[in-house]
């Protein structure tokens, strides 16, 4: 954890996440195989995320990603929803379609991440369990899309694996695990896929445009 979380790559801007609209168009193929209405993005900004060595943090590279993924949605003609959580209480943005619907995405993110930062400088360090704050999810309602959750999975909490198998009945599940460099393996047969925080979102685009099939 930085004392000061003002260095690059520490914090989100609405207008960076608004330009990877671009990005996604150009450098993230479509995923034709997912054949869903639309995806619930949920990102993990718990202390544990507020980390890393050489670009940005984990919780910045998470929300890159599903910034990236959230557009590509959107062009592609689907919803987007958010579930962003945190040592506080978590950020829900509710179904929305196209460029204004993601405007309300990366709005929660940037509100959410802001909160993180915040209950970090005030010396919240230790992260609550990821599987109760997975609840979250049932408010939202929307079994048949697909999810994508963008975590280290630290601190899982009791009950995950077993929650996650649960998940992956009631959507079309992808894991994206954000590391810091450490190379963790990828498991495509069951929806786990390794990000490194410190690939830039256009080098993120086509990684995740081939990984996510």
């Amino acid at each position: 954890m930085t004392p000061s979380l003002h260095v690059p790559g520490a914090s989100l801007r609405a207008s960076e996440l608004e330009a990877l609209r671009e990005t996604a168009r150009e450098h993230f193929q479509p995923v034709p195989t997912w054949g869903r209405p639309g995806a619930v993005l949920v990102a993990d900004f718990r202390p544990s995320m507020l980390s890393g060595q050489l670009r940005a943090f984990r919780s910045v590279a998470a929300a890159e990603a599903l910034a990236l993924i959230g557009w590509r949605v959107a062009l592609d003609g689907g919803w987007v929803a958010l579930l962003a959580l945190g040592a506080s209480a978590p950020v829900l943005v509710p179904p929305a379609q196209g460029e204004a619907g993601m405007q309300e995405i990366i709005a929660g993110l940037v509100r959410a991440h802001e909160m993180a930062e915040a209950m970090a400088l005030t010396g919240c360090f230790d992260d609550p369990p990821l599987m109760p704050a997975l609840r979250a999810l049932d408010g939202l309602s929307l079994p048949g899309a697909a999810l994508v959750i963008a975590s280290a999975f630290e601190a899982p909490g009791a009950g995950l694996a077993a929650h996650v198998e649960t998940l992956a009945g009631a959507y079309l599940l992808r894991l994206l695990h954000v590391t810091d460099g450490e190379g963790a393996e990828a498991h495509p047969d069951c929806g786990l896929v390794a990000l490194d925080a410190n690939l830039p979102p256009e080098q993120a685009a086509p990684y995740l445009g081939q990984a996510l099939r």
